[in-house]
């Protein structure tokens, strides 16, 4: 065979070859992507936890200069918001955490292991803050696997944010609703699976086309035309005889 006339061929696949390689191997196809559909659906009931997550609403207080309102109290009014989402999930707050004082609001023996068993950046990674440019309430929010242990961290934490001791933020954040009931926060198991089902879908189709590469035949006339340079005079086509039957 002739190689260059052979990767010419591989070369210029049409959309008909594509999906005559796709017919030919749809088995393999549906094998993979049902095996990793099956595979990411066990992963996720078994390793992907629920998580819940409390919110608390805090509005940020901006100091006035001579009780009026400017261009560049505004600005510093932005930067202030900025910096308050910041403040809120610095490793400021989670030492204060780690206090007695603070350690002593969460009355749960089973809420203290927990917490105990938390890192620092655990703790921070749980945190999220949402501010608007619109306006100066932030949103406070803590997420665990343990819904009453969320709710209890919410609410310590938003106590320690508003008592804070620095001169900065002193004085500068008032709670305006409390932590809010857990509401379920946990990943799109659906979406997992669907990208399982399609990475599977990929896999079986690149398999598909491997197998195609290393293929030394020929699938159609013009092919092996194109391959060999010989004028091919008649093709015989694939047929089913059925047995007659017996008298």
């Amino acid at each position: 065979m002739d190689l260059e006339n052979k990767e010419n061929q591989e070369s210029g696949l049409s959309l008909m070859d594509i999906i005559s390689i796709i017919k030919l191997n749809w088995i393999m196809i549906t094998f993979f992507t049902l095996l990793l559909g099956v595979l990411t659906f066990a992963y996720v009931s078994q390793f992907v936890k629920d998580r819940y997550k409390s919110t608390a609403e805090i509005l940020v207080q901006v100091p006035l200069s001579g009780g009026q309102v400017d261009a560049n109290t505004l600005m510093n009014s932005q930067r202030l918001l900025d910096t308050s989402s910041e403040f809120a999930r610095s490793p400021y707050i989670v030492d204060k955490l780690r206090t007695a004082k603070y350690r002593s609001l969460i009355t749960n023996t089973s809420h203290l292991a927990i917490l105990d068993e938390l890192t620092n950046r655990a703790i921070i990674e749980s945190i999220s803050v949402n501010s608007s440019n619109t306006s100066f309430i932030i949103k406070f929010s803590y997420s665990h696997s343990d819904a009453d242990f969320t709710q209890v961290m919410t609410s310590v934490l938003t106590t320690i944010l508003i008592e804070n001791e620095v001169t900065m933020f002193k004085d500068t954040f008032i709670e305006l609703s409390p932590a809010s009931d857990p509401v379920d926060d946990s990943p799109n198991r659906i979406l997992y699976i669907i990208v399982g089902l399609m990475g599977g879908a990929i896999i079986g189709i690149g398999l598909a086309f491997i197998k195609h590469l290393f293929n030394n035949s020929y699938m159609t006339k013009e092919q092996l035309e194109q391959g060999t340079g010989i004028q091919v005079i008649g093709v015989i086509p694939e047929f089913t005889i059925k047995e007659g039957k017996k008298k």
